[in-house]
């Protein structure tokens, strides 16, 4: 194992996945100041020997760390539905709405609405994205709907251990993850 990870390129991508699961080929690049073919080629080095895992949330293929190094055991250290939420929380408008919910427990579509700085219907999409991957879920009260986290306490587990790399969280989100952290 000790041996895959010599490379300085290779260790600093797989050290990336595991302080950022869920970050695809191209954002991984980004991070790391590199070319995506070298990327791509040490990712599938690391994937090849079971170091890294991927997975194709229908957009992008995302990596996920195994095992930490020199276990042996080379299981995942994320659930299948761990994976899914976590490569959530690298899309910037889940990401903003799940912040949000947080926040401030519920809320409906137009109390988030200008706090998203997107098209009604986009934050639609999204909304139902997160309701469809059992993220959220609807609530009504009277005429009153909105929507809330299907489970909070998972969601900032995940948000506090895996939290999103720098530079992606929005400026007006920041105080909400500070808060989350104390």
């Amino acid at each position: 194992m000790d041996e895959i990870l010599e490379l300085q390129t290779r260790k600093r991508i797989y050290d990336e996945v595991c302080n950022f699961p869920g970050l695809h080929l191209r954002e991984l690049s980004r991070q790391l100041n590199e070319s995506v073919p070298l990327i791509d080629y040490h990712l599938n080095f690391l994937e090849k020997h079971g170091i890294v895992t991927a997975i194709n949330d229908g957009q992008f293929k995302r990596y996920y760390p195994r095992d930490p190094v020199g276990s042996g055991i080379k299981t995942d250290t994320l659930s299948a539905e761990e994976k899914r939420m976590v490569a959530l929380l690298r899309q910037k408008i889940p990401l903003q709405i799940i912040l949000f919910l947080l926040k401030n427990g519920s809320a409906q579509h137009k109390d988030m609405l200008p706090m998203m700085n997107v098209s009604a219907s986009t934050l639609s999409h999204h909304l139902n994205k997160l309701v469809r991957r059992g993220i959220v879920t609807k609530t009504e009260s009277g005429k009153e709907r909105g929507y809330r986290l299907a489970n909070e306490t998972q969601m900032a587990r995940l948000l506090l251990h895996y939290q999103p790399p720098p530079g992606t969280i929005v400026d007006s989100f920041i105080e909400i993850w500070e808060e989350l952290r104390q």
